[in-house]
């Protein structure tokens, strides 16, 4: 799965599935708490929403950060 060091222009948007409350969460910020080689598997049970306080009931999505233009580079190599 997923490292952090290997999604560091990110964000996770995460959702609660409890609540539906929803957060965009920073992926800078958790490598330097938890370190680039962390795992999303590792991290994610672990979330808690601050709205309803449910721990590891949450829906994410990696949501890239930047221009369209940057997110296009490579795009049609194959």
């Amino acid at each position: 799965m997923t490292q952090l060091g290997s999604i560091t222009n990110n964000h996770l948007s995460v959702t609660s599935k409890t609540c539906r409350s929803h957060r965009m969460l920073a992926v800078k910020p958790l490598i330097g708490r938890l370190g680039w080689e962390t795992r999303l598997r590792d991290i994610v049970p672990k979330l808690r929403c601050s709205a309803c306080k449910s721990k590891g009931d949450i829906e994410f999505q990696i949501v890239y950060v930047g221009g369209s233009g940057e997110a296009m580079l490579g795009a049609g190599d194959k």
